[in-house]
This record gives C-alpha cells, sequence and structure tokens, in this order.
C-alpha cells in the first residue's frame, strides 16, 4: 500500500549503470549487503507526483533490510501515530490485508535522521531480535551463515549500510 494511485510503471532506474557491472557483481560476492540496481528494476509515479523504485534483491538481503525495518519501526513513531504495519495494510470497505513481503526504504533511510541515542535503540533491537530468532532456529545452518550479509552490529555500520541503500536513487 503506497497511499497513492500509480499511474505509470516503467523499466529502468533513477540512477545511471556504469560501464563496471562485472566488477560490480565481482564485489557483491565479496560484500553480500551490497544493493545494486538490477536490470529488472522498475521505476514508477504517482498521481501526487511521487516517484519509486522497485528492485528485486537476494532472499539473504531481504531477510537483514527486515529485521532492520522491524528494529526502526519499534523506535519510530508512524504516520500519524500509526504503527508500520497499520498504515502499511490494506484497508477497504470489505477487507483488511496486513503488509508483508515489504520493505519500505523510507522508513529505513529514517534511521539516518535519528538521534544517536535513537540509533543505538534500534541497533539493540536489531542484536535482540536476532537473538531471538537464531535461539528458536537453533542458529543458521553452516551454508547459510556463509552466504548471509552479516547483520549490522554498531551505530556506525548501520549507518554505513543505510547510506549504501540511499545511493540506489
Amino acid at each position: 500500500h503506497l497511499g497513492d494511485f500509480v499511474n505509470k510503471f516503467h523499466k529502468g532506474a533513477l540512477v545511471m549503470r556504469m560501464a563496471e557491472q562485472d566488477k560490480e557483481k565481482e564485489a557483491a560476492v565479496a560484500n553480500p549487503f551490497a544493493v545494486k540496481l538490477s536490470p529488472h528494476s522498475l521505476i514508477y509515479g504517482t498521481i501526487s507526483g511521487a516517484i519509486g523504485i522497485i528492485n528485486p534483491i537476494s532472499e539473504q538481503l531481504y531477510n537483514v533490510l527486515l529485521a532492520i525495518q522491524t528494529a526502526i519501526s519499534k523506535v519510530i513513531q508512524g504516520v500519524g501515530g500509526l504503527q508500520f504495519n497499520t498504515w502499511r495494510s490494506f484497508h477497504n470497505d470489505r477487507k483488511t490485508m496486513a503488509c508483508k513481503n515489504f520493505l519500505d526504504g523510507d522508513l529505513i533511510e529514517a534511521f539516518l535522521d535519528l538521534p544517536r541515542n535513537k540509533m543505538e535503540e534500534v541497533v539493540a533491537f536489531l542484536k535482540q531480535d536476532v537473538t531471538e530468532a537464531m535461539s528458536m532456529n537453533a542458529g543458521p545452518s553452516t551454508a547459510a551463515a556463509q552466504t548471509a550479509p552479516a547483520i549490522p552490529q554498531t551505530v556506525d555500520e548501520l549507518i554505513r549500510k543505510v547510506e549504501e541503500l540511499t545511493m540506489l536513487h
């Protein structure tokens, strides 16, 4: 749910693709957190003039970003005092559907605008959520642990990761 009507989808991106695509693929193997624009990226425009991007990402990166988004949503008050999940859920006269499999880049990027003490709260929630998830699953499998992007453990690490995401637009 975007809160607006999309009136145009177009294949492409808001940033130029460099001729170094092959080097980026090699770098992505060394840094699996790195988010690169896919040739399947879509940009969209809404009737109110908003522009957005839809970019496919790996399942491992999705899981890391979802954990970051969840931690941030515990610290940041949503639009109009609404919780993030309430704001992004779909409502009409017949039904309400919770949002799922949705990453909100604006929410994740809002981390950069937080005061340092709130950033530290986000990192604490992130560590707590990851610890709980690993104990419930009895830890990640060795193959998954080797390919999964590392969860940022410090405020400075998380700032760098979120800043990498902002470079996509």
